[in-house]
């Protein structure tokens, strides 16, 4: 039976045993679905989250734990993306050195995961 979170979604809950997050990032038959990775400061081999705009859902893994969001709609998606956007401190897609020694740290866009409101 799911948990029902504050933002109206249904959680479901599980565990993995032995597991780790490249599972899922290696796997293309799960990015062939519309999964995502969503960046964050914790990424690491035991903690990962994963966006899905088209099932409307979001998968977590953190230690073997593994939660999956369902959302019934494109706002409680939204405002399941907004909840993690402030949550999440902000994590990096690649960190480059240049000649002179300067850094740069490129940064994924979250905001390219709300779905735009669709007009009625």
């Amino acid at each position: 039976m799911p948990e029902i979170n504050k933002r109206g979604n249904e959680v479901f809950r599980s565990f993995i045993n032995n597991g780790e997050r490249y599972r899922w990032d290696f796997d293309e038959d799960f990015s062939a679905q519309g999964w995502e990775q969503y960046d964050t400061s914790q990424d690491a081999w035991y903690f990962g989250v994963w966006i899905n705009k088209k099932l409307l859902q979001v998968q977590t893994y953190a230690e073997g734990d593994l939660d999956l969001v369902k959302c019934p709609d494109i706002d409680h998606f939204n405002a399941e993306i907004a909840n993690m956007n402030k949550f999440y401190e902000v994590g990096f897609i690649a960190k480059t050195i240049d000649a002179d020694g300067q850094m740069t740290i490129y940064r994924q866009e979250r905001e390219k995961f709300l779905i735009p409101e669709v007009v009625k």
